[in-house]
């Protein structure tokens, strides 16, 4: 078949479709990856990748001019390029490449990696949005969540039809690629705690914080780390002007992007994520890969990552002293303890959520709906 690859960024299919996409293509289906251009188009291109770029779609705005010029430039490329199925990645794509890919004739399978600030506020835009989505997703051929939890909502909203939807757990990953070899061992007198996070409220970034300062306060020998960008157009971003406030209190240390990760999380003792809401938390995923331990809250999508105390632990969402309560539990791990916990989160990540296993579900469904067609 002709599968169209379809996102908000070329940044997010390169890094997280990658592995999809190489395997479609060694099965001798022809694939399209359909974003708009920015710094990792290129790499896309050079892995023998067929890209055709998408000019009106931006990650924010709601434009509904735009938005209804957006559903023709999707109908538009999803014909020229003569596409069989189109498998959509993040929520302008799943709402308005839907519409674009009925209107082709063309299949189409939504993947929704995260629910995110329009679920978890009640505003104007949130109740639009639900609308869009009801609309777009009882025209999809399949809907595909990365946790029963937020399926359990679309269902309860009545934002989709009873049949055409399944849950896989997440967008796969490469244990091969994060991986604890990669590391070169290297002990410092600090334990280094890290959350890899862009910074904004419902990621947990406040609770963060505050444990940061209440355990900087009760042990000399800890630091704490925040990679992650900025991303102002959000309306959960935290300001220029309070992330300042934080550096100049030496509240943590401060790394704005990385294109690779994996050096980041070599050198961290935990990664910690707090956050209100996920898919399956990537970051989460790629830390038990490279067995470290990892501290995330009971949310919806966190909390299938790890079995707490087992593999890392998992603290009350939006409660900063349950947080501080897992973070002194892993700072009192005895050294054996902590390195079965590591263990236990790698071989963890490799049996439910590497790449192969997400792979192949896609590719079961792709062959019901390779039926369909014929």
């Amino acid at each position: 078949m002709k599968i169209g690859i379809v996102s908000n960024t070329s940044f997010n299919i390169f890094n997280y479709r990658l592995g999809l996409i190489l395997a479609l293509q060694k099965s001798g289906h022809e694939v399209v990856a359909i974003a708009p251009i920015d710094s990792f188009t290129e790499k896309i291109i050079s892995n023998g990748i067929k890209f055709s770029p998408i000019k009106q779609l931006t990650r924010k705005g709601t434009n509904p001019f735009g938005d209804l010029s957006l559903v023709y430039e999707f109908y538009q490329l999803y014909k020229s390029n003569d596409l069989d199925v189109v498998l959509q990645y993040t929520i302008k794509p799943n709402i308005f490449g839907t519409i674009g890919a009925k209107l082709a004739g063309v299949k189409s399978i939504c993947t929704v990696t995260g629910l995110g600030y329009v679920f978890l506020n009640n505003g104007l835009s949130s109740k639009i949005a639900k609308l869009l989505y009801a609309f777009a997703f009882k025209r999809a051929d399949l809907v595909v969540f990365q946790n029963k939890d937020d399926a359990q909502t679309f269902k309860e909203q009545k934002l989709l039809s009873k049949q055409n939807f399944d849950v896989f757990p997440g967008s796969g990953l490469d244990t091969n690629y994060y991986s604890p070899d990669f590391c070169n061992a290297q002990k410092t007198e600090k334990i280094k705690i890290l959350m890899v996070s862009r910074l904004l409220i419902d990621k947990g970034i406040l609770e963060y914080v505050e444990v940061a300062k209440n355990i900087k306060a009760k042990y000399s020998n800890v630091q704490f780390q925040v990679l992650g960008e900025m991303d102002n157009d959000n309306p959960a971003a935290i300001s220029e002007a309070q992330l300042g406030e934080w550096l100049e209190e030496s509240v943590f240390e401060y790394f704005p992007f990385s294109e690779d990760i994996r050096q980041f999380v070599c050198n961290a003792d935990a990664i910690v994520l707090p956050s209100y809401r996920e898919g399956l938390p990537r970051v989460i995923l790629e830390g038990m890969a490279m067995e470290k331990i990892c501290i995330t809250t009971d949310a919806p999508g966190c909390v299938d990552t790890i079995e707490d105390g087992v593999s890392g632990f998992i603290a009350k969402v939006k409660d900063a002293k349950s947080l501080q309560q897992k973070v002194e539990e892993f700072l009192s791990l005895e050294q054996p303890k902590r390195r079965e916990m590591e263990f236990n989160a790698r071989q963890r990540a490799i049996d439910l959520f590497d790449n192969k296993i997400v792979i192949q579900k896609y590719f079961s469904v792709l062959e019901k709906i390779k039926l369909k067609i014929k």
